[in-house]
């Protein structure tokens, strides 16, 4: 029952950002909580300050006004102290000209007694940065704009490799064109 009920809001929120209702996704999030998304462009780097997380909302909805999901599977297990929901998903958006772009990737969700305590998006982080490119080119400049927050990996991948004497590992990615008609 309580996989149902998760299930449940986090198809609402997918609902939420597709509405472009970036208030109710901000609210979920618990103090302290990690926001991380992959790559190298506008989107990426880690958040953990709620400021720094509306912020980053506040910069999606300039990039992508009409950004639009599609969820294709969602997974959760755990308990309500420890919930852990991976999301699937296709979604959509228009450049200036109206040519229409979609990308695909998965969400981790890290949950705490109903907060996010963990956000991390990956997805064709090239694509990205080309559409970001284009999007910039064309006079959307939150396109192209410095990420919000810290330029490196999330939490628990930077202990992990500190833990091994590795250097931290970089969200450096290229970028390459891909659009839908």
């Amino acid at each position: 029952m309580y996989h149902r009920i998760v299930r449940r809001r986090l198809r609402s929120s997918f609902d939420a950002i597709n509405r472009g209702d970036y208030a109710a996704i901000v609210r979920q999030f618990g103090h302290g909580a990690e926001h991380w998304f992959s790559g190298s462009h506008t989107l990426s780097g880690r958040r953990t300050s709620a400021l720094d997380i509306q912020a980053w909302y506040d910069r999606l909805a300039a990039v992508f006004p009409d950004l639009h999901f599609d969820i294709t599977k969602l997974v959760v297990g755990g308990w309500p102290w420890d919930t852990v929901a991976m999301i699937e998903w296709v979604d959509f958006v228009s450049d200036e000209s109206g040519r229409r772009y979609s990308n695909q990737g998965v969400h981790v969700i890290r949950l705490r007694w109903g907060k996010v305590v963990e956000l991390h998006v990956y997805c064709d982080t090239q694509l990205l940065a080309s559409i970001c490119e284009t999007l910039g080119s064309q006079g959307r400049s939150a396109a192209v704009a410095e990420p919000v927050g810290a330029s490196e990996p999330f939490a628990e991948a930077a202990a992990r490799g500190q833990r091994r004497g590795l250097p931290a590992p970089r969200n450096g990615d290229a970028a390459s064109p891909s659009h839908v008609n």
